[in-house]
């Protein structure tokens, strides 16, 4: 039994994330494609009990009884293997909830990324780790090293309800999260800078967040 609800775990976790890559790339580019997708299966199960009804004499409906424990065990298993797949699923991300972004729209060289840096940022988008650190070349004033500043303002932008005032364990992982994906014009990131930089960034975002001339660029870039 372990052993069918492991198969079933990484079942599920592989077609989640076939399901997540395809839902992103071509379910969520606009309208249409939305109510299509939730029509299809609508259409579907309500062709499927039209050609079934009434086509099951009496006598045989008895039975369904029989296997009406199994359908319950069945269920169980595959509800088991489902949460196991999600277990492993969570395994992969930081557990915050992204807003959805259409890449294909956003110029993020106006942001200072590239091509490869736009593969890695839709992967942190959809909860997932990246494959190779974004190198963020954003600097400072004194031209010398990358803002701390912007990649808050980005994943302010990015993160739904923002960064603002995030508790002990959020903040950790955020951080955890940042020095995994992300380096600062090709230098590794500075932990010991991460909680002073941020607490002076959430400061100035709670006087005035229109101050944040970073937040206001990466929100015209999104189009958010």
């Amino acid at each position: 039994m372990e052993r069918l609800i492991e198969f079933l775990g990484d079942l599920f976790f592989k077609a989640s994330l076939a399901y997540e890559n395809f839902f992103e790339e071509k379910v969520k580019k606009n309208d249409t494609t939305m109510i299509a997708f939730l029509m299809i299966p609508l259409l579907l199960f309500a062709i499927i009990l039209v050609a079934v009804r009434g086509f099951i004499p009496f006598e045989y409906k008895s039975i369904f009884l029989f296997f009406y424990p199994i359908l319950g065990l069945s269920i169980l298993i595959f509800t088991a293997g489902y949460y196991r797949g999600i277990q492993k699923r969570q395994l992969l991300g930081y557990n915050f909830k992204m807003i959805h972004l259409n890449f294909s729209k956003i110029n993020l060289r106006d942001l200072g990324f590239n091509e490869s840096d736009k593969y890695n940022l839709k992967l942190l988008c959809r909860n997932r780790k990246v494959e190779n650190k974004i190198n963020n070349t954003n600097l400072v004033k004194n031209k010398s090293a990358a803002s701390y500043s912007f990649l808050f303002s980005l994943f302010h932008a990015m993160i739904k309800k923002g960064i603002k005032d995030l508790n002990t364990t959020d903040r950790k992982n955020f951080f955890q999260m940042l020095e995994d994906s992300f380096t600062m014009n090709g230098i590794l990131i500075n932990s010991d800078t991460l909680e002073s930089s941020y607490s002076k960034w959430n400061s100035k975002l709670k006087n005035d967040e229109n101050s944040i001339k970073d937040l206001t660029l990466i929100r015209t870039v999104f189009n958010i």
